[in-house]
């Protein structure tokens, strides 16, 4: 499973996943609940093949997809993912985010869910990221 799959799902638009491009990242996602992706634009070596995909997550909080990725550029101090992530992509020009809107929180969390076992089962591991479900 790499980027080009989740079109099928709802991934139309790829967007910059930095600090440079966070202000129209931001404006570009709605306050929805949705799944967001980030790919690189390198494959990662997997058990089985390869995919440029580094994380699938859910946007589940009252103000969706918008708040969740605002998160990343301002992570808490428990907020390890997003701690994380930040500082991989930091300025780098080679990550880029990309979101499929639900309608409800319960669809955005069975979408991840699809989307994350597809991958497990075509790779034999969750995306590099992805730490647990």
């Amino acid at each position: 499973m790499s980027s080009s799959d989740l079109a099928a799902h709802g991934f139309v638009s790829w967007f910059a996943f930095n600090r440079n491009n966070k202000s129209a990242l931001i404006s570009a996602l709605p306050m929805r609940p949705g799944v967001y992706a980030f790919r690189c634009c390198r494959d990662y070596e997997r058990r089985i093949g390869t995919s440029d995909i580094l994380y699938i997550g859910s946007a589940t909080n009252e103000e969706g997809l918008r708040k969740r990725i605002y998160q990343y550029f301002h992570p808490g101090p428990t907020q390890r993912t997003n701690i994380r992530i930040l500082a991989l992509v930091a300025e780098c020009t080679d990550y880029e985010a990309s979101f499929a809107e639900t309608k409800s929180n319960p669809e955005a969390k069975m979408l991840e869910a699809v989307l994350l076992e597809k991958y497990e089962r075509e790779h034999g591991q969750l995306p590099p990221e992805n730490k647990r479900r």
